[in-house]
């Protein structure tokens, strides 16, 4: 069984068990209440894999500055990724007839078209979003089309994903939406050493931990699994979405562990990591 899709495995609701729903923590030293405010408050919620309640700090940015730009195209990629499609297409459709001129809002466009599975509207999007200044989310979209397009374009494809680690200024996005695509796309030990790196860029990021959790998990190499998924857990002692984690992979640890010796699971991966290097 290939990897389950990263974003499928994080909760949209946010909600406690009994259905109690939970109440959201900003890591904010006071409670936003401006557009500033609430852009950081949806990206903390967004490091830490809280999807719903970035989504509405990312509306509530806009809606006291609706020219934020990068609120616009995070809320789009975070609501893509958390599978809210509809939603995503009306942000999308909006954000490209109210500022036709911002070419990122092309690439958004193409992310929601190539997850809904129109393809060539999606590259038609794209093509738009990269005819002038090339940005790096307008790059890393394009990667993740081709990726959707054939898994024989994954050369092309990770180059892509470079050049927008390289055209960032800061690293941390890029990796992980890199590593995100990657994993996405059945590439898990690719997608690893993107989050690793997001990690290395911000280690405080709960959403960093989780996700090279899940490259290893779909590795079946569950010890580094579980190892990642309790570094979360030391991040935010009550994150369902780690806890959840541990709970499926612990069992799997043990059963496996009695076949496998640690170091030979470790040169499994490395060999697979390898294999994909020198195709």
């Amino acid at each position: 069984m290939g990897p389950k899709l990263l974003m499928d495995r994080f909760d949209w609701l946010e909600l406690e068990s009994g259905n109690t729903p939970r109440p959201v923590d900003y890591g904010l030293k006071q409670a936003p209440n401006d557009g500033p405010s609430f852009y950081r408050a949806a990206r903390r919620m967004r490091e830490s894999g809280h999807f719903k309640s970035a989504s509405e700090c990312y509306q509530k940015s806009i809606g006291f500055d609706d020219a934020n730009y990068g609120a616009r195209v995070e809320l789009i990629d975070t609501l893509v990724r958390a599978h809210q499609l509809e939603l995503a297409e009306e942000k999308a459709k909006e954000a490209v007839e109210a500022y036709g001129l911002v070419r990122q809002f092309y690439a958004s466009r193409a992310l929601v078209f190539a997850h809904r599975g129109n393809l060539s509207d999606a590259f038609g999007h794209s093509d738009v979003s990269l005819e002038e200044e090339r940005n790096w989310y307008c790059v890393a979209v394009r990667a993740e089309l081709l990726l959707k397009s054939s898994r024989d374009n994954r050369v092309l494809a990770t180059e892509l994903l470079e050049e927008a680690v390289d055209l960032a200024t800061d690293r941390w996005e890029p990796h992980f939406i890199a590593g995100t695509i990657l994993l996405d796309c059945g590439w898990p030990p690719l997608a690893a050493g993107h989050f690793s790196e997001a990690i290395h860029c911000n280690p405080r990021a709960v959403v960093g931990w989780i996700s090279l959790g899940d490259c290893f998990q779909a590795l079946r190499l569950y010890d580094q699994a579980l190892f990642y998924f309790q570094k979360a857990i030391e991040l935010e002692s009550n994150h369902e979405v780690a806890l959840s984690r541990e709970r499926e992979c612990a069992p799997r640890l043990f059963g496996l562990t009695r076949m496998f010796r640690t170091v030979d699971l470790r040169a499994r991966w490395d060999q697979a990591y390898d294999d994909l290097r020198n195709e």
